[in-house]
C-alpha cells in the first residue's frame, strides 16, 4: 500500500484533533472577548451615579455627599426631574494604572420617564413609542378612554415633548460610542454620567464619553466637586422654535442664545453649552461649560481623554440630547483622582503614562461680556 494511503487516517485523525483544537479556542477566545466586553461595559450599571455618595469627598466635611444633595433646588418642576442629575468621572485609567476604554449607554426613548402615559399606548398598540410622534395629537388623546381633564393635559404635555425630542435630538442620533482603553496613543476613560434617582436609588439614563481640562487640575479646585447648571444654551444647527420655549419652560430655564469661545480675538460657537457654577460656598472656574465639541467629530481621536481648554466636551448628539433632557439648576459632580487623570497610554500595555503637561496658550481677554475665557485656571 502506498505510504500517502496509509497515512491518511492518522493525518485525518491529526486534522480532526487540530480542528477541534481551534474550534475550543475560538470558542474560548470569543467568551474571554465577551466577558471582556462586559466587564468593559461595567457589571454594575449604576456605579457611576452613586461615585457622589460614595467616593466623592465633599470639600467642606470630608465625606460623601448625601443623596440628597442632587436634588433639584427649583422644587416647582416635576419630581422625576428635580431628580436628575450629572456626574463627571474624569479618570481615564483605574487604579492599577490601566485604561479604561469607554462604552457608551443610552436609555431607549421608551423607558424615559419623561412618557410613562404615552409609554401605556405604545405598548397596548405593540408600536414603537417614537411612531406615537407623526400621529395626530386628537387620535393620541382617544386613546385613553373616559380620561380626566388632568390626564388628558398631562398626556398631551408628554407628547409635546415627544415631538420635540424628535424633531430637535432623535434625528441627530448616532449608534453608542465605544473606545478601547488606549486609542491613537491617547489614555480614554472619561464619561459623563447623566443620572436619574428611582425608588430612592440612583439610575444611569446616558453615559457619555466626554473630555475635560488638558492642564491636570487640582482636585476640588479648579473644578468645584458639587455644581449646578445655571443657563442651558442653543446651537446655530437649528432653529430655536415655540415648541422649544415651551419644553424650556418645563425645565427651568433655557434660551435661544448661542455661547461663544472668545479663542484670542477669533470667536468660535460652543453648540448646546450648558453653564455651570460651583455651588455657593465652594471655589472653582466660574466660565466652564458642558458642549458639543467642535463640529461635533472626534476627528483626532482624543475622545475621552483630558484635552479641552477646560470645559466638557460632548458629540453632537450627546450634546443635543444632553441640552434637552437636563434641567436648569440640575447638580452637576466632578470626580477624579490625581492618579486616575491620565492623558496618554502604552497601547502595547494599555497602561497609562505619566501625565504630561501641555504648554500654556497665548489668547487675549474677550473684548465683549458675552464671549466666554476658559483660561482662568493657568497660573
Amino acid at each position: 500500500m502506498p505510504a500517502s494511503a496509509s497515512s491518511a487516517p492518522i493525518l485525518n485523525l491529526v486534522c480532526f484533533r487540530s480542528t477541534l483544537l481551534l474550534s475550543v479556542i475560538v470558542a474560548l477566545g470569543l467568551a474571554v472577548s465577551a466577558r471582556a466586553n462586559e466587564l468593559a461595559a461595567g457589571d454594575d450599571l449604576d456605579a457611576a451615579c452613586r461615585i457622589p455618595f460614595e467616593r466623592l469627598k465633599d470639600s467642606k466635611t470630608g465625606e460623601p455627599f448625601p443623596l440628597s444633595a442632587a436634588l433639584n433646588d427649583n422644587d416647582k418642576l416635576p419630581m422625576n426631574v428635580r431628580q436628575r442629575y450629572i456626574v463627571a468621572d474624569l479618570n481615564s485609567a483605574d487604579k492599577e494604572g490601566i485604561c479604561r476604554g469607554v462604552q457608551e449607554h443610552f436609555t431607549r426613548v421608551d423607558d424615559l420617564s419623561e412618557f410613562p402615559r404615552l409609554r401605556a399606548i405604545a405598548m397596548s398598540r405593540n408600536i414603537d413609542l417614537i411612531a406615537l410622534a407623526a400621529e395626530n395629537p386628537q387620535t393620541v388623546l382617544a386613546s385613553i378612554e373616559k380620561s380626566s381633564d388632568v390626564a388628558a393635559l398631562a398626556l398631551e404635555l408628554e407628547l409635546e415633548d415627544l415631538k420635540n425630542y424628535v424633531d430637535q435630538v432623535h434625528r441627530f442620533k448616532t449608534d453608542p460610542i465605544n473606545k478601547v482603553g488606549v486609542f491613537s496613543g491617547y489614555c480614554v476613560g472619561q464619561t459623563l454620567n447623566f443620572c436619574e434617582i428611582t425608588d430612592g436609588k440612583p439610575k444611569l439614563v446616558y453615559r457619555f464619553v466626554t473630555s475635560s481640562s488638558r492642564w491636570r487640575p487640582q482636585v476640588n479646585a479648579y473644578y468645584a466637586p458639587i455644581n449646578y447648571v445655571a443657563n442651558r444654551n442653543w446651537s446655530t444647527d437649528r432653529r430655536y422654535t415655540p415648541a422649544d420655549a415651551k419644553r424650556d419652560e418645563r425645565m427651568g430655564g433655557g434660551r435661544a442664545h448661542i455661547a461663544m469661545f472668545e479663542n484670542g480675538g477669533n470667536p468660535i460657537e460652543m453648540p448646546n453649552f450648558l453653564h455651570f457654577l460651583p455651588m455657593p460656598g465652594y471655589s472653582g472656574e466660574r466660565a466652564n461649560g458642558i458642549h458639543q465639541i467642535a463640529g461635533g467629530l472626534d476627528s483626532g481621536g482624543t475622545f475621552g481623554s483630558p484635552v479641552s481648554l477646560g470645559c466638557i466636551r460632548l458629540s453632537r448628539y450627546a450634546a443635543k440630547l444632553a441640552r434637552w433632557w437636563t434641567p436648569q439648576q440640575a447638580k452637576f459632580f466632578m470626580y477624579f483622582d490625581t492618579e486616575g487623570y491620565r492623558n496618554y497610554g502604552d497601547v502595547k500595555t494599555g497602561k497609562a503614562k505619566p501625565f504630561i503637561m501641555p504648554p500654556p496658550l497665548q489668547t487675549r481677554a474677550p473684548e465683549r461680556s458675552d464671549l466666554f475665557s476658559l483660561f482662568a485656571f493657568r497660573r
